[in-house]
């Protein structure tokens, strides 16, 4: 709905478009408000009074669309209403996606986007910073003489977010060690030294209502060989990915350069190793079209906009993962996330 009407209304509403018109509903709430923001003239805002809500659904069908022998409803439409609607002789039809031109990210999407990247950048920013700050003993970490933890360093950078108009909606993950093996851990205790952290940050705009997606692997003192080897070829698994996009790719081919570069350097692929996906697209949602894995149908086009985070993840080593984001051009791809990557800091 925000990439329907371009507004945050915080109360639920119901939005209906025929072939002609779009229709907005709102209670006496929001109505005053909708009609100050909106600057689409083809959305008609309509006062709504009383009635129940299954009943109220049911009549703006029968009154705005009433020859309508099908309504597209999206998949986490109300189950219950659509029990009732249906009951009603009202055919729906599950539209997934239900808008699925917002796979193309318009110019104004894609500045949107990078400008999220950019704030989110200050993030990483300051984790380097503390990380640069400490000191290590007896394998710890210590930062201004305390322990350092990924509370800590969780709060710090959501401050910093916070401070540039980008809000954790999603959780921050800052894990380490055992943890940093376990992709979606959130990271808990304290930091260690010689061991990988994963740092994944996935912000999203206050003003904008867009995402940045980043994540960055950092080693504080000296990794092992095989922690070595693991950030290279994860390194390596990205830029192969890299040379491929371009329009007329699909997904699955470049989830397939990711998957043989990890192979050919001798790391595994499925339950161990490399266990997930190459990428996701990314916009008003952290997870939406394209999908860049193994069975995606997905060709890319020019205005595609996705991650690309390769990883490796093992339980004696921990994990890596480096994630930019790109965009589809005309005849290549552009880095939107152009952020350094830096691993071992001393």
């Amino acid at each position: 709905m925000k990439y329907a009407v371009k507004i945050d209304i915080l109360d639920d509403f119901f939005f209906l478009e025929t072939e002609k018109e779009k229709y907005i509903f709102l209670d006496h709430r929001e109505f005053g408000f909708f009609q100050e923001r909106n600057k689409n003239p083809n959305i008609e805002a309509v006062l709504a009074k009383g009635g129940g809500r299954d009943d109220f659904a049911l009549s703006l069908i029968q009154k705005y669309s009433p020859n309508s022998k099908e309504i597209e409803v999206p998949a986490y439409f109300p189950l219950d209403l659509a029990d009732y609607l249906r009951g009603k002789g009202i055919a729906l039809k599950i539209a997934r996606p239900y808008y699925s031109e917002r796979a193309i990210k318009r110019d104004a999407e894609i500045e949107m986007i990078e400008a999220s990247i950019k704030k989110t950048h200050s993030a990483f920013l300051k984790i380097e910073e503390i990380l640069g700050a400490s000191s290590i003993k007896d394998g710890l970490i210590y930062f201004c003489g305390w322990l350092l933890t990924s509370e800590f360093v969780k709060s710090e950078v959501e401050k910093v977010l916070f401070e540039k108009g980008m809000l954790n909606t999603e959780g921050i993950i800052i894990s380490c060690g055992k943890d940093a093996a376990i992709p979606h851990h959130p990271g808990h205790g304290n930091l260690l030294a010689g061991e990988t952290i994963v740092c994944d940050i996935f912000p999203v705009s206050k003003e904008t209502g867009y995402f940045a997606d980043m994540t960055r692997t950092y080693v504080k003192g000296k990794p092992s060989k095989k922690i070595k080897a693991m950030y290279d070829s994860v390194l390596e698994a990205q830029e192969a990915a890299f040379k491929l996009i371009k329009p007329g790719i699909t997904a699955k081919e470049i989830h397939k350069a990711v998957t043989d570069t990890f192979i050919k350097d001798g790391f595994d692929v499925g339950d161990s190793g490399f266990t997930h996906g190459t990428g996701h697209g990314l916009g008003l949602e952290v997870h939406e079209a394209p999908h860049i894995n193994r069975t995606s149908e997905d060709i890319l086009e020019p205005g595609h906009v996705f991650t690309i985070e390769p990883g490796l993840y093992y339980a004696d080593s921990g994990g890596i993962r480096i994630e930019d984001i790109v965009c589809v051009t005309e005849d290549g791809y552009k880095n939107l996330t152009n952020f350094q990557k830096t691993f071992i800091i001393k």
